[in-house]
């Protein structure tokens, strides 16, 4: 019943519903009357699959989580919704999805959230959430994203230890502190395993068939906005841009051979790029932009051959740009507010370095040099003082 211009409030289902997907309508009131229907709340529900975004629903979460414990995936973005995400939530021992993205929730998310041990996807983007970033994540969780709340202090270094880990997503928020440099830890970034990452679900529609259903992302990378649907399981994203990152880039970083995008971007990063990131094969979109990185571009970035964004502009780079199809064949945009930059595509030119002399040739001819400069300053000294002292005699002489 998705995409149907339906109108008026969420509908009261029965026991034997598995699988309700009425997202994108224009369905408006509170979701109690769906989830908090007294006759549901003293009997057993079937409901697995719960999707009700993009209607113009308000009102909180409610408090009617304790028998729908069969649910497996939710999705109430893109409403109206307020309040805090309720403990009870925690009680969805089942949930493997949750979505709550583009909403107006706030509030701390509550640690009885680490109860539903198999959460795979949690995003929670675009609300008002605040506090730390949760720690509790469970292991195999594959998409953790918070990206556009107010989440503060540091990355916990438990992230390290989700494994099977393919998305981070914690941009536009107000993060300090270092990159862990554990993050290496997380597997699923170095290999990629794309069959192995496929979030695919099986839900019954009757004794005889099922509903396949693939998950989906809204992710920004490439400079843009894309939703990952089929393809989701193609995609492994790092994004921590839009915070107030400080230190250097961990070089452990750069063994992420699997990564397809890396958005460190308007931070307040230091040091170099060291050359191993051309290790990074896989990568096609690369945003360090806006940040204190300095020395100059290394050689390695040319040997990303997928790459197909890349932005390194307004930091303290300097030299020339690394020759390479694929630096050159970016514009001036991705390099420009890094001063001491130079050679294409920029239009500053790189002042030639005239190759040096042998080192010995120039000794010698220095010695040399300073050889014959000490002997005539030597004639002439003595010259002078001879011409001086016989124009003297020959003075004293007259007047004798």
């Amino acid at each position: 019943m998705s995409s149907n211009d339906l109108k008026g409030g969420l509908p009261q289902l029965s026991s034997n519903v598995a699988f309700l997907d009425i997202s994108n309508n224009s369905l408006s009131g509170t979701i109690s009357p769906l989830l908090c229907d007294h006759k549901m709340l003293n009997g057993k529900n079937n409901l697995e699959y719960l999707d009700i975004s993009l209607n113009h629903l308000s009102g909180g979460l409610t408090n009617c989580w304790k028998n729908w414990k069969s649910l497996v995936h939710v999705n109430f973005g893109s409403n109206n919704l307020t309040g805090k995400i309720p403990t009870s939530m925690s009680l969805l021992s089942n949930l493997t999805s949750l979505h709550l993205h583009e909403n107006k929730l706030y509030g701390d998310i509550p640690l009885a959230l680490q109860n539903c041990h198999s959460l795979l996807i949690f995003n929670v983007r675009e609300n008002n959430f605040s506090g730390n970033i949760p720690n509790w994540i469970p292991h195999g969780a594959k998409a953790l994203q918070l990206r556009s709340n107010h989440f503060s202090g540091v990355i916990p270094t438990q992230i390290c230890q989700m494994s099977s880990l393919i998305i981070l997503d914690v941009a536009d928020n107000t993060i300090s502190g270092h990159i862990p440099s554990c993050l290496h830890n997380i597997t699923a970034l170095v290999f990629n395993n794309a069959s192995y990452n496929k979030l695919t679900f099986f839900f019954p529609i009757d004794g005889f068939s099922y509903y396949i259903f693939e998950d989906s992302l809204e992710l920004v990378t490439k400079g843009q906005t894309i939703d990952y649907g089929m393809n989701l399981h193609f995609v492994s994203l790092i994004d921590m841009s839009s915070n107030n990152l400080s230190g250097i880039i961990p070089p452990q970083m750069f063994s992420l051979i699997g990564l397809y995008s890396l958005n460190f971007s308007h931070n307040k990063l230091t040091g170099q790029i060291p050359n191993e990131i051309g290790n990074m094969k896989n990568l096609e979109s690369l945003d360090f932009s806006t940040n204190q990185l300095r020395g100059e571009i290394p050689q390695g970035l040319s040997n990303l051959s997928f790459l197909a964004s890349l932005n390194l502009s307004f930091n303290n780079f300097t030299g020339k740009i690394p020759s390479g199809t694929q630096l050159q064949g970016f514009g001036a945009l991705s390099y420009i507010g890094n001063r001491n930059l130079c050679g294409p595509p920029l239009t500053k030119f790189c002042l030639q370095v005239s190759e040096p002399k042998d080192t010995k040739a120039i000794d010698e001819d220095g010695d040399e040099s300073a050889f014959w400069s000490w002997f005539y300053i030597g004639i002439g000294s003595g010259f002078g003082t001879g011409f001086l002292g016989v124009s003297y005699k020959f003075l004293y002489d007259l007047r004798g």
